[in-house]
């Protein structure tokens, strides 16, 4: 099986990935992990030909997850996936959980940090996200029959079963 996560940033990606992984005992390839840098202080974009060396050595195996927000570079996963779950959660929960995010990451001292400004970076990010998610799906529409809005996850993860369950 091979799922894609999209959602606005504080959306709950990773916490939903991480739990269809253990369900489903799939790999999770966090798109952020592909287009950031993260072994310096802060984030850093990797070069394009380091992101398309990842794009396509994850495309070559047979089953994973890739969850991030929109990114042109996600297309090979959407066009190659089974199922795309679009988390749809409202803004003022994303405000908080980014804003938890900042707070957590400067008292345990994580590399790369947030800051402030991008912090508010995200938060203006995660504001436009839904316009624009909705604009590029309308520019793909042969992606639409693959796409889930989940604002629940528990739903989500029942869903997934289902579908394993069909194709076993």
């Amino acid at each position: 099986m091979k799922i894609c996560i999209m959602g606005p940033s504080g959306a709950g990606k990773t916490t939903l990935s991480k739990q269809l992984a253990t369900v489903l005992s799939l790999p999770v390839y966090p798109f952020d992990a592909i287009y950031w840098d993260m072994t310096g202080d802060e984030f850093q974009k990797n070069s394009e030909d380091f992101i398309t060396s990842q794009v396509n050595a994850i495309k070559k195996t047979d089953k994973w997850i890739v969850e991030g927000a929109y990114d042109k570079r996600l297309l090979p996963f959407l066009n190659d996936c089974t199922v795309i779950f679009r988390i749809d959660i409202p803004y003022w929960k994303r405000v908080n959980y980014l804003i938890k995010r900042l707070f957590i990451n400067r008292i345990k001292h994580q590399l790369p940090k947030e800051t402030l400004v991008n912090t508010w970076e995200l938060l203006r990010f995660s504001k436009q996200y839904d316009k624009r998610l909705d604009t590029f799906f309308n520019n793909h529409l042969e992606l639409s029959s693959k796409v889930i809005v989940i604002n629940d996850i528990t739903l989500c993860v029942d869903i997934c079963n289902k579908h394993r369950k069909k194709r076993a």
